[in-house]
């Protein structure tokens, strides 16, 4: 018995050399993956979800002033249940607002790339030598009699061209990447954990959202005038 538990045990092991978690990584798994998560946010993000400017904002109409309330914390004491009300209030706002966050993130990333026009010039001409590449392909293009797509075969051109889009990348759209992430992320999520659900649409608020605090507020004053 135990000679067939060791055995088994060193059939399990991985041989020498051998990676026992490698994770296949390409371009093309992660271009599925990315198209994939664009097309499930696509479908959930339409103009049938994007709430207007006031209910975003909170701004009530006569006025044009940020109405009493719209904005507040999750939860005014520090309890147990403090992750609790912060998530629930987070992802019921990210659901209602889903599409005006969008938005939101979308400016930004104009913003962001007006500011640095280096990277969007840099972009355009690898995108334009990565057109040249595909259409090198199918086409055959002749100068001075000789073909300029047979200089450098289809691998090597790929090659080149993913070495110096790794290095633009690096080079020119990191930071700038870094600084939308950073300013998006910052707005979405200070406006997701501020914005008060219940003060959505009028008194109603947001449906399906509860907030425990106000109903012990409110069962605290019925009791309190009973007894008086």
């Amino acid at each position: 018995m135990s000679h067939e538990l060791s055995r088994d045990v060193d059939e399990a092991k991985p041989l020498r050399g051998q990676n026992p978690s490698v994770i296949a990584l390409d371009v093309e798994t992660v271009r599925r993956q990315m198209s994939s998560i664009v097309q499930r946010l696509g479908q959930r993000a339409t103009f049938e979800t994007l709430r207007p400017l006031h209910v975003f904002l909170g701004v009530s109409a006569p006025s044009l002033c940020v109405s009493t309330g719209a904005f507040n914390p999750p939860v005014r004491q520090v309890d147990k249940s403090l992750v609790e009300k912060v998530q629930i209030r987070f992802v019921t706002n990210i659901g209602f607002f889903l599409t005006n966050y969008v938005v939101v993130a979308t400016g930004v990333a104009v913003v962001v790339s007006l500011l640095n026009p280096g990277m969007l010039l840099v972009c355009s001409v690898v995108w334009g030598l990565w057109w040249v590449h595909e259409y090198l392909i199918y086409n055959e293009v002749t100068i001075f009699g000789n073909n300029i797509g047979t200089i450098l075969s289809i691998s090597q051109r790929s090659t080149v061209l993913s070495v110096v889009t790794i290095f633009t990348i690096v080079w020119k759209c990191l930071l700038p990447f870094l600084s939308f992430v950073a300013v998006s992320g910052f707005l979405i999520v200070l406006h997701a954990l501020l914005r008060d659900p219940k003060h959505v649409n009028g008194a109603e608020g947001i449906h399906g959202y509860s907030d425990d605090e106000s109903s012990d507020a409110e069962q605290v004053f019925v009791d309190r005038g009973d007894i008086i």
